[in-house]
């Protein structure tokens, strides 16, 4: 399998639109539960999510693809290995700044540890497509958490819980 170094707007892409899905499983399960395991939920889900054959539903979309250094999709064990750094607050960013520092093959702290790197499957695509694809995924998500909290306190004064 050639090696195709993917944006870096690619893999933003996919990593909003994984951690969206992580939201929403997290919160719907919560919701089953009747306790509030949002956070623990995302974590296991963000961990998890790329050992389809190296891929997550947000790669999958965007068209990119964990692969290990025999240029075979990673197996689930390097996945999971990979993706401890992202479920830790500010490591995202700064894993994003060691990706956008690699030039060669845009490894990041969790791809050096796991011997992975992520192949471009679709290179045709233009990364600059995936920028704004990223950039209203950020709006709707911010929309709809304003959205979620004005219901809530709305709910909570018609249920007497919150007074003005």
């Amino acid at each position: 399998m050639d090696f195709s170094k993917p944006g870096p707007n690619k893999r933003v892409c996919a990593f909003f639109i994984d951690s969206i899905i992580a939201q929403f499983i997290a919160i719907f399960i919560s919701v089953l539960l009747g306790k509030n395991f949002t956070w623990a939920i995302w974590i296991i889900v963000i961990l998890f999510k790329d050992c389809f054959n190296g891929q997550s539903a947000g790669k999958y979309l965007v068209g990119i693809q964990v692969i290990g250094e025999d240029g075979l999709p990673a197996k689930s064990a390097k996945t999971i290995i990979r993706n401890i750094l992202m479920v830790i607050p500010v490591l995202p960013l700064i894993e994003y700044i060691v990706m956008l520092k690699d030039k060669v093959e845009a490894k990041r702290f969790g791809d050096r540890i796991a011997k992975t790197k992520v192949n471009d499957l679709k290179p045709q695509a233009k990364d600059s497509t995936f920028l704004w694809i990223s950039i209203a995924l950020l709006v709707a998500v911010i929309v709809l958490k304003i959205a979620i909290g004005f219901m809530a306190i709305s709910a909570a004064e018609r249920s007497g819980l919150l007074k003005r």
